[in-house]
């Protein structure tokens, strides 16, 4: 059966809803009223061993005890040990953002070349024409030093950021603090309707931060004058508006404290994807803008 790009646009949005329900149902570590399951919290006295399993081993409890020391012990506020815990966190997995956002806009940058060399191989179905199309596309990667994998490097982030999101879950004081009138164990749902300003203004900082977390590609990849969008980059922009919206209702309905994290989260995108795209993607362009005029001047060279 063949879907058209319609059916597929809503079909990828089908599964990503479908994901983030999975990741959310996977880690039961709230009851149904939204409190800390006792088995699940941690804390200082938490034993450290592969008993807990291997991702909490390697990473939820670390990451946890790193945030509790750090926040209650030494600074004497847990949220700004999430706070910074989760600047650290970022500041490690610059260099694989970097390498992958680059990636990204140059392939982005050759899609007409791309398309050229698909356009000139159309409906020719057989294996050496195939085969032939396979080197010219190469070649093209190759001209413009694009790593295949590299896109794909994004996807080495997730399990940490999913071990984060855990952490923040499961540290038990932080549903015993209070900050600026928010008590960080509580929904802000139960608040908003009470209407309490201190979870309105949460809440609006969340979703407004969201949303420009998920556009500040866009956003940044207009400055370039070669601009186009493309019917994949539509389709991205409306799951990640499906993906807002399913954030601003998690932050809704869970812990407060998970608002601080996504909140901080967010802030840290804005600010990162604009010094990837000021300081390296925008040198990356002129590369390819260089090698698309080496390449040109050699052809021109060898007609003569």
């Amino acid at each position: 059966m063949i879907l058209d790009n319609k059916t597929k646009k809503y079909f990828k949005i089908i599964c990503l809803v479908l994901f983030v329900v999975a990741l959310t149902g996977c880690t039961a570590n709230l009851d149904s009223s939204g409190k800390l399951i006792a088995k699940r919290a941690i804390n200082l006295n938490t034993p450290w061993t592969m008993k807990s399993g291997i991702f909490d081993f390697l990473l939820v409890i670390p990451i946890s005890k790193s945030i509790i020391y750090l926040g209650d012990v030494l600074l004497n506020n847990i949220a700004l040990g999430v706070i910074l815990i989760t600047i650290l966190i970022n500041i490690i997995i610059l260099p694989i953002m970097i390498k992958s956002t680059v990636s990204q806009q140059k392939m982005q940058l050759i899609q007409p070349e791309m398309e050229r060399i698909q356009n000139k191989y159309k409906g020719r179905k057989d294996q050496t024409s195939q085969m032939r199309m396979s080197a010219e596309i190469q070649a093209l990667y190759k001209k413009n030093d694009i790593s295949m994998l590299a896109s794909f490097t994004t996807f080495l982030t997730l399990p940490i950021m999913f071990a984060m999101w855990q952490a923040v879950q499961r540290i038990e004081i932080l549903y015993q603090t209070n900050m600026f009138g928010i008590n960080l164990g509580a929904k802000p749902i139960d608040h908003v309707f009470k209407f309490e300003i201190a979870y309105i203004v949460l809440l609006a900082i969340v979703a407004l931060t969201q949303y420009f977390a998920m556009k500040i590609n866009t956003i940044m990849s207009r400055r370039n004058p070669k601009y186009r969008e493309t019917s994949q980059m539509q389709s991205m922009n409306m799951m990640n508006n499906f993906m807002t919206l399913f954030i601003i209702y998690f932050a809704a309905v869970m812990p407060a404290a998970m608002s601080l994290y996504w909140m901080t989260t967010n802030i840290i995108t804005i600010v990162r994807t604009w010094y990837i795209y000021i300081y390296h993607v925008e040198k990356a362009q002129k590369e390819v803008d260089q090698a698309n005029t080496n390449y040109l001047t050699k052809r021109q060279n060898k007609n003569k």
